[in-house]
């Protein structure tokens, strides 16, 4: 499997009256740490209990925590709020500066959410893209939350950076509303392989997702399951994407700046929809085990 570093906030979502393990950084690192990939989370969590959570959280799921990630601020919460569709909003106590933020040597490098758009976070994580070493795979997933933007301008342009310095940028659709009002589909992927991105992905909730490069396009649908609720499931399709990326050709040629196989794109956003599938089909952000997941690919294919 494959080496990797993830940059950006850990909290606890609050939901039901109860903690759980949460923020898009922390999902993703969990979601590849249970596919079997050697995984490192950079963030900031406290030492009370909350933190206490996280840590017996990553460590259940394989990520190591990195080194000078507990600080003295209580650890940052996300009280969850599903709407009539099992749809979640949050409402955010934050405390993420990324203090103690520093590149390893890690394959594949991936950061998100709010850490990569809020000062002076983001400055830091934009440093760490800048000074990547080379053969390391990046990926970005803004993952914004609106209702954290303190100027609207400096996040775009934070985005934007990291778009530049990224292989791989997934967003999601109302991502993509926030960021550019007025465009379709078409533009926004094209803006970001404009931007330097190689390989631009926007999901659409139930519709599926769509995949550009500069040589193909690739639209997939979503699996067809009972929704519990949304909660990572876009956290879940980028655990599952930077799986089959990196466990394939896909990676090297992303590198190479060579062009990308339609059939295994396809595939990999195939694999990306079922690890969300999955996802909403349980409560919580609870991302598929590589046992669970080929589980189902099977009976999928079958």
């Amino acid at each position: 499997m494959v080496s990797i570093q993830v940059a950006g906030e850990a909290l606890v979502d609050i939901y039901n009256s109860q903690a759980h393990p949460g923020g898009s950084p922390l999902n993703v690192a969990v979601g590849l740490g249970r596919l079997g990939h050697e995984v490192e989370l950079s963030t900031e969590v406290g030492s009370d209990e909350h933190g206490q959570l996280i840590v017996e959280h990553l460590k259940a799921s394989g990520v190591k925590l990195s080194e000078g990630s507990v600080s003295q601020s209580p650890t940052s919460t996300a009280t969850v709020v599903l709407d009539g569709c099992a749809n979640a909003s949050y409402e955010f106590e934050l405390n993420c500066t990324m203090g103690q933020l520093a590149l390893n040597d890690a394959q594949l490098l991936h950061t998100g959410s709010i850490a990569a758009f809020r000062s002076p976070s983001a400055q830091q994580i934009i440093e760490l893209f800048a000074a990547r070493p080379a053969g390391q795979l990046r990926s970005y997933d803004p993952n914004l939350r609106p209702a954290l933007v303190e100027n609207r301008a400096q996040a775009i342009g934070n985005v934007e950076k990291l778009c530049s310095l990224a292989h791989v940028v997934k967003l999601s659709d109302e991502d993509a509303m926030w960021l550019y009002p007025g465009w379709d589909t078409d533009r926004v992927l094209e803006h970001l392989l404009n931007l330097g991105a190689s390989l631009a992905v926007m999901t659409f909730g139930a519709r599926g997702c769509e995949a550009r490069t500069r040589h193909c396009e690739v639209a997939v649908a979503s699996r067809s399951v009972r929704t519990v609720d949304t909660i990572g499931a876009g956290d879940a399709f980028m655990a599952g994407l930077l799986h089959a990326i990196a466990t394939g050709d896909l990676a090297q040629n992303l590198l190479a700046g060579e062009k990308l196989d339609r059939g295994q794109l396809e595939a990999a956003l195939e694999l990306a929809t079922a690890c969300a599938g999955m996802t909403v089909a349980r409560a919580g952000a609870n991302p598929p085990t590589l046992e669970e997941l080929q589980s189902f690919m099977a009976k999928t294919i079958a």
